[in-house]
């Protein structure tokens, strides 16, 4: 058994050699060359040459330095072109969007259920028919009528911090979380072990953990998956298995839930009894839903968390947004959507969030749907390459953002005082993939950061000696990375202050 498990995936190398040496001089009969990279080995190709798996994003960039904003590299052999620069990207998967609107198909996305997600159904009438759907329930007027959910959830979320200060990431994921659920669901979650949150909270995990190429053998050698689950090395199914039951489960237990509320005469406005009323399909709505419920949980909850961090490790920062926060309520209020064109160093705070911490560094992969040549460099089309765009190389540019680890707000606004016209929007995608969410995102993230703003100070924690941590930023990897745990304290900033968050449970009731 030893020698046949041995052989077989040395078998699938060698036959990967071959035919894509074969491809490779069928497909580009003109013999143009592929965009520049580093050096690779026959068969891993640079998978060896990438310090950290788990943040790719960094040892691209470092090559891109080298090798130029477009950049070819193959792992295992899977041919990978990285996009490091606004500028190529805007080429490619802006101006040549048609060509570069594809997905790749994970199998192991397929094997877990999550091919519903409509960021990754293939580029056609499908995925036509569930972006309308998606875009006529998120665009930004739908989004303002949803501002009074948003209110009461952050309300919820300074009472949180109150009582609880220790558990401020628990706190951001149940506000994301409570948000999106009552925006799509109408439903109102339990404080702790919600049934729905707690599977989709699962099921997110579980394809983060098998997205990249490399990060199950399965996504590399795709006809392992046709390997029965008992056979050695094919315990990925078994993981596949369990996933797949929580993506049918969150597609399916909410919407039910609307259903049965609707048929009840009690369910309360919500984007799904929304689409339902519509007649819209039921399996574009489970979709859309599931879609949306997930992506925005994370990356909302990844950007306050990130927005936490920044204010921990750069007081001065803090200090200047809540002067301005003060003088646009006068401290006599909680904040409210109101107050955001008057807040513009708030604003420049909530975009240099986004350029610092870029949650989705890679994004979700691009493949092409057709052969293409870009400045003499031949791209092959379909399944033969997958392209990223290198977000957190864009964001990190040092020409264009000086000390880019450093974070400071006053990018964004000009000499004149006011915003410039970067709206640091990358992190939402490119071209015709571009999140349609962007704008529940957006909202639910700037109220919260000016609502902490509002009554709390976040300051590093202090060891046995009374002597400040300092805080390294570290991140988890994955499709969307989140701040690791990292030590600090988060009080009231004055009674006054714990007055207006106390004062939020009764505003909220009356």
């Amino acid at each position: 058994m030893f020698y046949l498990t041995t052989a077989i995936p040395i078998l699938i190398l060698a036959i990967l050699y071959v035919r894509n040496f074969i491809k490779k001089r069928r497909d580009n009969p003109a013999g143009l060359p592929f965009p520049p990279g580093p050096p690779r080995l026959p068969i891993v190709g640079n998978l060896f040459g990438i310090k950290d798996l788990g943040a790719q994003w960094l040892t691209y960039a470092e090559w891109s330095k080298r090798y130029g904003d477009l950049l070819y590299i193959e792992i295992l052999g899977q041919k990978i072109l990285v996009i490091n620069s606004e500028q190529v990207a805007e080429d490619l998967l802006d101006k040549r969007s048609q060509n570069y609107s594809d997905r790749p198909q994970v199998p192991m996305v397929t094997l877990m259920g999550w091919e519903f997600n409509v960021g990754f159904i293939p580029y056609g009438s499908s995925w036509r028919k569930h972006r309308k759907a998606m875009h006529q329930a998120l665009n930004q007027t739908a989004m303002l009528g949803y501002r009074g959910i948003q209110l009461n959830k952050v309300h919820q979320l300074v009472r949180n911090i109150l009582h609880v200060p220790d558990s401020m990431e628990a706190h951001l994921r149940t506000f994301t979380a409570s948000t999106i659920m009552t925006i799509v669901y109408g439903y109102e979650m339990a404080p702790r072990n919600d049934l729905f949150a707690s599977i989709a909270d699962r099921a997110s995990e579980m394809l983060t953990n098998c997205f990249f190429p490399g990060a199950a053998l399965v996504n590399t050698f795709p006809v392992l998956q046709h390997l029965p689950e008992w056979f050695p090395g094919a315990g990925f199914k078994h993981y596949a298995k369990i996933c797949r039951k929580l993506t049918r489960e969150l597609r399916d237990l909410p919407f039910n839930y609307v259903r049965k509320q609707m048929a009840e005469g009690i369910a309360p406005h919500s984007m799904v009894s929304e689409m339902l009323e519509k007649n819209e399909e039921e399996v574009v709505i489970k979709s859309v839903a599931g879609t949306t419920y997930a992506a925005a949980v994370e990356t909302s909850s990844s950007a306050l968390s990130a927005f936490m961090m920044a204010m921990v490790m750069f007081p001065e920062v803090q200090k200047k947004a809540q002067a301005e926060v003060d003088r646009t309520t006068g401290g006599s209020r909680m904040p409210d959507f109101g107050d955001r064109p008057s807040m513009i160093y708030l604003e420049a705070t909530y975009r240099e969030v986004l350029r610092w911490c870029q949650v989705t560094p890679l994004g979700v992969p691009h493949m092409t749907t057709g052969h293409d040549v870009y400045k003499g460099y031949f791209v092959p089309k379909g399944l033969d390459t997958i392209v990223f765009a290198n977000i957190w190389s864009m964001t990190h540019n040092e020409t264009k953002y000086p000390d880019p680890m450093r974070f400071m707000p006053e990018r964004f606004i000009g000499v004149d005082g006011q915003l410039t016209d970067d709206i640091g929007e990358q992190q939402y995608g490119f071209g015709r993939r571009i999140c349609v969410g962007k704008y529940l995102a957006e909202a639910s993230v700037w109220i919260a950061m000016v609502s902490i703003l509002a009554v709390f100070d976040a300051k590093k924690a202090k060891d046995e000696q009374g002597r400040e941590i300092d805080v390294v930023p570290e991140y988890t990897p994955g499709v969307i990375i989140h701040p690791k745990p990292y030590p600090f304290c988060i009080t009231p900033r004055s009674p006054r202050a714990a007055q207006l968050v106390q004062q939020t449970e009764v505003d909220d009731c009356s």
